[in-house]
């Protein structure tokens, strides 16, 4: 979404909610406006326009919604393409029992999302010569239970947008922050840190 679509999202939002914006100044307008142009950089006006859209149809409490609640609206309109629980047990399933000898291959044929939920074709193969039973119970369960969290977080960083997408991997990866952090050590003095630092965040004003 440009500026102007998301500030004409700020007026619909302040028309429907008009008490809760009654003391808002020009400053506060602006900061509104910057904070969501942030959030729906990534999405297009007509996503962001229904989000709201949904949003005002089946919100009942009489607050005014907050970037995020935009974001679960226009995601509860999109198709959901990761398989459910089910789906992703039945697609490692089919992968087991080829997994004997071409564990790597049955791993490698899996939906990225599934194949963090299993970890390793190794885990195929012992999968595959297990007891049954176990395999049908305490596995299946085992499995369900890591790849449900594995959907949340997947579903949470499908709302966070690309552009800082880059940065948190680097956070999570401990590993790519020490490097990350060493590189811009022996690149940058502290005071060209502090200017690209200056720079950045006046470009993200614009």
């Amino acid at each position: 979404m440009t500026r102007p679509d998301v500030a004409k999202m700020f007026y619909m939002v302040k028309a429907a909610y008009p008490r809760m914006f009654k003391d808002y100044g020009e400053t506060d307008v602006k900061n509104y406006i910057d904070a969501w142009c942030m959030v729906f950089s990534d999405i297009s006006a007509e996503q962001g326009f229904a989000g709201l859209k949904v949003y005002l149809s089946t919100e009942k409490t009489g607050f005014p919604p907050s970037p995020g609640q935009i974001m679960d609206c226009i995601h509860r309109l999109s198709p959901d393409e990761l398989p459910n629980e089910m789906e992703a047990w039945n697609l490692v399933d089919k992968a087991v029992r080829g997994a004997i000898y071409n564990a790597e291959e049955e791993f490698a044929k899996l939906p990225q999302i599934v194949r963090r939920a299993v970890r390793s074709p190794g885990r195929l193969k012992e999968w595959a010569v297990m007891d049954i039973n176990a395999y049908r119970t305490v596995e299946q369960s085992n499995f369900m239970r890591v790849y449900r969290a594995e959907l949340e977080r997947e579903k949470t960083n499908m709302r966070i947008p690309q552009g800082i997408r880059p940065q948190l991997e680097t956070i999570a990866d401990p590993a790519l922050m020490i490097e990350t952090t060493a590189e811009h050590a022996r690149s940058k003095t502290p005071d060209e840190e502090i200017e690209r630092m200056i720079s950045f965040l006046e470009g993200e004003d614009e």
